[in-house]
C-alpha cells in the first residue's frame, strides 16, 4: 500500500486484495471517508468507504478479510456511471477510466462532510423513528442518547437531559453497573411507571475494544403481554371446553350452517357406533345413507332457524334425543349448530314401564276405590256392582245425572258416592227433597231471598240451596214432584248456572253439580203435560237406573245380615235369626225395597223376646203379608242347589261347635266347608 504526503495534490488508493484492516487505515490516515480500489492496470473498480467498513464490522465480518468483498463495485458501470461514482466522491477519472491519482482534497472532505451529514441525518431519522425507547450513557454516566420515543415517554427533551446523570431521569436504568461491568444485560421484563418493558442493556465498545458507555433498549410490551395473558386465558378456557366437551355423558356434535359435521366428542362415537373419522366432514345426505341416524335435527334447525328437538334411531335401533340450536353471526346467517345427544332408549323403557304402573296403580286405586264403596253399599249381584262402577265413571266428569228407581233402592247413596269420588268431594253437598217442601216456599227455599222480600221474611235475607251448595253438589231429591211453575225457575238455573233471590234484581253465580232422583217415570210425566221436556234433557244428560230388591235377590241375604249386625250394635243386643226365617225373607217380595227390609229387620231386633228369632215370631211386615211366595215360581236347578246348601250350611251351624265336626256331619272336607260358608255369608 502507498501513502504519500499530506499536501494539496495527494494519492490515495486500495487495491482489492487489501484487507478491510489496511482499508480502515488508509482512511484514517487520510483523515477521508472514501478511497479508491484499483487494479494491477490502475483502473479503477471500486469504492470503499468507512460506511461500508462500519456495515461490514456490524455483520460479524473478519479484519481481514479483502477490502474487494465489500467495496461498491464499479468495474463493469459504464463511463456516464462511473463518472458520477468519481464525481460524488470528488474524483477525477481520464476519459480511459483510468484513476488519475491526484484528486483535490478539498472537494474530497467536503464531499466526505456532505455524505457524513447525510450518513448522520439518515441513522438520526432511524434513531427517532424507532418506537422503542434508546438511551446511552458515557463512562461518567452522562446521557449521551435521548431518541424521541424515551422524550415521548419520561417527557422531557434531550435537550433538557443530555450531559446529566442517568439517575436523575431513569433510576432504575442499571446502565451505570453495565458500562462499569462491561457485561449485557439482555431480555429481561422490567417495569417503568405502570408500562411493561423488555429490556437489552450492553456496553459500548470502541475499536480498540474499550468499554467507553452503555446503552440500553427498551420495546413496549405492555400490548403484547396482554395479548399473552389474554392468550393464555383462551388456551386455558380451550382446555376447559375441551375437559367438558369430551367429558360430557350426553354426545355433543358440532356442524356448519349446511350441517356439516365439524367435531364430536367421545359419547357421541359411543352413542352412534362411528368413530370421529368416519364423521367429521359428512353432510346429513352422506349420513342418511350410511345409516348412522334416521333423521337429521340439524337440518330442521338450520330450516326453521330455532332451536329444534326431536328423536331419532341409530344403526343399531337406540332411542336418540336431538336438541339441535343454531348460531347465528353477525349478519344473522347461521354459522353453526350445537347438537346436544341423549340415549334415550333406558329412558323410554322405563317411560313405558312407568306408564304401565302407572295403569295398573290406577287401576288398583280404582278397585280399592270400589271396594271402600262396596262397603257402605252392601250388596252382592252383579247388576249393583255394574251401577256402582258407573256411578265411580260418572263422578270423574262434570254432567248432570238422573238416579232413577223405586222408592227405597237407594238412590241417595248413589248420589253419595258420586259426590264422595269427585273433584267437589271437600266441597258441601246439600240434599233436597222436592216433595217435601211447600209449593209457596219452593223458590225461596231453592233460591233463597233478599231481605223484606215478603212478610214475615228474615230481615236479613237468607241463602236458598243453590247458594249453599256452591263449589259443592246438590241433589233434588224427588224431583218429579217439582210444581210446573218452578220447572221454568229450575231450568233456567240449571242451564245458567245462576240464580236470582227472591225479592232480588241481580243473578248470582253458582258453581255446583246437579244431581235429580225420582220414583217416577218422568216420560209419562212429560207426555201428561206434569213434566217439562227441557228440563228432563238437562238433568238427564247420563242416567243411572237402580232395580228393585226383587229384581236383585242376591242382595237380600247380605242386607239381612248387615242390618242385623248394625242394629244389635245399635240397641246393644245379640239377636240371631233362624234359616227359616231367612229363607222366609229371601222369598219375600219386598215392595218397599231395601227400606222396607231394613225397617222389618230393626222392628224385629227391638221387639224380640228371645236371643233366637223364628217365624212364629213374624207377627208385623214381612210376616203379616205373605206376599208371593218364590217357590211357586220356576227357579233354575243352580239356585235351588244353593238354596238346599245354604239351608243345610246355616242348621249346621247352628248345631256344632267346630268346623271339623260340621264338616263330619255333612260328609264334605273342612275346607271346602269353610269355603262354602263364606260364599253365603254364614258365620258361627
Amino acid at each position: 500500500m502507498e501513502q504519500k504526503s499530506r499536501e494539496f495534490y495527494s494519492s490515495i488508493f486500495v487495491f482489492p486484495h487489501h484487507s478491510i484492516q489496511e482499508a480502515a487505515s488508509v482512511l484514517q490516515d487520510a483523515k477521508t471517508d472514501a478511497v479508491p480500489v484499483i487494479d494491477d492496470e490502475n483502473r479503477m473498480v471500486g469504492i470503499l468507504t468507512a460506511r461500508h467498513i462500519i456495515a461490514a464490522v456490524s455483520n460479524g465480518r473478519s479484519p481481514s478479510d479483502p477490502a474487494e468483498s465489500i467495496m461498491e463495485d464499479v468495474s463493469n458501470c459504464n463511463d456516464t456511471k462511473t463518472d458520477e461514482i468519481s464525481e460524488k466522491y470528488g474524483m477525477l477519472n481520464e476519459s480511459d477510466g483510468i484513476v488519475k491519482q491526484k484528486f483535490s482534497q478539498k472537494k474530497l472532505v467536503e464531499n466526505i462532510a456532505e455524505l457524513y451529514r447525510n450518513f448522520l441525518s439518515e441513522t438520526e431519522a432511524i434513531f427517532n423513528s424507532t418506537h422503542n425507547l434508546i438511551i446511552s450513557i458515557d463512562l461518567a454516566g452522562r446521557v449521551k442518547l435521548f431518541n424521541k420515543s424515551a422524550e415521548k415517554f419520561f417527557g422531557k427533551k434531550f435537550e433538557d437531559v443530555y450531559n446529566r446523570e442517568i439517575e436523575d431521569i431513569y433510576p432504575e436504568s442499571r446502565l451505570r453497573n453495565v458500562a462499569l461491568s462491561g457485561t449485557s444485560e439482555i431480555l429481561q421484563k422490567i417495569r417503568i411507571n405502570d408500562k411493561l418493558f423488555l429490556s437489552n442493556r450492553s456496553p459500548i465498545v470502541d475499536k480498540t475494544n474499550r468499554v467507553i458507555g452503555a446503552v440500553a433498549i427498551l420495546q413496549d410490551i405492555s400490548e403484547l403481554e396482554s395479548i399473552s395473558d389474554e392468550l393464555s386465558r383462551v388456551k386455558k378456557l380451550n382446555r376447559e371446553f375441551d375437559a367438558i366437551f369430551e367429558s360430557s355423558f350426553d354426545g355433543i356434535w358440532l356442524s356448519d350452517g349446511e350441517g356439516k359435521v365439524l367435531n364430536i366428542n367421545r359419547a357421541s362415537e359411543k352413542i352412534f357406533g362411528f368413530s370421529r373419522d368416519q364423521l367429521i366432514g359428512k353432510y346429513p345426505t352422506e349420513l342418511l345413507k350410511k345409516g348412522v341416524y334416521s333423521r337429521s335435527s340439524a337440518v330442521r334447525a338450520i330450516e326453521k332457524k330455532k332451536t329444534v328437538t326431536t328423536t331419532l334411531t341409530t344403526r343399531d335401533g337406540k332411542t336418540i334425543i336431538a336438541a339441535s340450536t343454531p348460531v347465528f353471526d353477525e349478519k344473522n346467517n347461521i354459522s353453526l349448530v350445537v347438537n346436544n345427544i341423549r340415549d334415550a332408549t333406558h329412558l323410554f323403557e322405563l317411560q313405558s314401564e312407568l306408564d304401565q304402573m302407572r295403569g295398573l296403580t290406577e287401576l288398583y286405586k280404582n278397585k280399592l276405590k270400589q271396594v271402600e264403596v262396596e262397603k257402605g253399599f252392601v250388596h252382592r249381584s252383579a247388576r249393583m256392582k255394574e251401577i256402582i262402577s258407573l256411578a265411580i265413571r260418572l263422578a270423574k266428569v262434570e254432567c248432570s245425572v238422573l238416579i232413577t228407581g223405586p222408592s227405597g233402592v237407594g238412590k241417595e247413596l248413589i248420589a253419595d258416592i258420586i259426590h264422595s269420588n269427585s273433584e267437589r268431594k271437600n266441597g258441601p253437598f246439600i240434599k233436597v227433597n222436592c216433595g217435601a217442601i211447600p209449593d209457596n216456599l219452593m223458590e225461596s227455599e231453592l233460591f233463597g231471598y233478599e231481605s223484606g222480600a215478603f212478610s214475615g221474611a228474615n230481615r236479613s235475607g237468607k241463602l236458598g240451596y243453590f247458594a249453599l251448595a256452591h263449589k259443592g253438589t246438590l241433589l233434588l231429591d224427588e224431583i218429579g214432584e217439582l210444581p210446573l211453575q218452578m220447572q221454568v225457575k229450575l231450568l233456567r238455573a240449571v242451564q245458567d248456572k245462576s240464580i236470582i233471590p227472591l225479592g232480588g234484581t241481580k243473578s248470582v253465580k253458582v258453581d255446583i253439580r246437579i244431581l235429580a232422583a225420582t220414583n217416577r217415570n218422568l216420560k209419562d210425566m212429560i207426555a201428561d203435560n206434569e213434566f217439562r221436556e227441557d228440563l228432563y234433557y238437562r238433568l238427564n244428560v247420563a242416567t243411572i237406573p237402580i232395580p228393585a230388591l226383587n229384581e236383585r235377590r242376591e242382595d237380600i241375604l247380605p242386607l239381612i245380615e248387615h242390618f242385623l249386625s248394625q242394629f244389635n250394635r245399635k240397641y246393644k243386643k245379640n239377636v240371631q235369626i233362624t234359616n227359616e226365617v231367612i229363607d222366609y225373607w229371601c222369598r219375600y217380595d219386598w215392595q218397599g225395597n231395601v227400606r222396607q227390609l231394613e225397617n222389618t229387620v230393626e222392628r224385629v231386633v227391638v221387639s224380640a223376646q228371645d236371643q233366637l228369632v223364628t217365624t212364629h215370631d213374624l207377627k208385623y211386615g214381612a210376616g203379616k203379608n205373605p206376599l208371593k211366595n218364590r217357590e211357586q215360581e220356576g227357579i233354575s236347578l243352580p239356585e235351588a242347589v244353593a238354596q238346599t246348601e245354604r239351608k243345610l250350611i246355616q242348621r249346621v251351624f247352628q248345631q256344632c261347635k267346630t268346623t271339623r265336626e260340621m264338616a263330619r256331619k255333612l260328609r264334605i272336607h273342612q275346607s271346602t266347608l269353610i269355603r262354602k260358608a263364606a260364599k253365603y255369608g254364614i258365620k258361627k
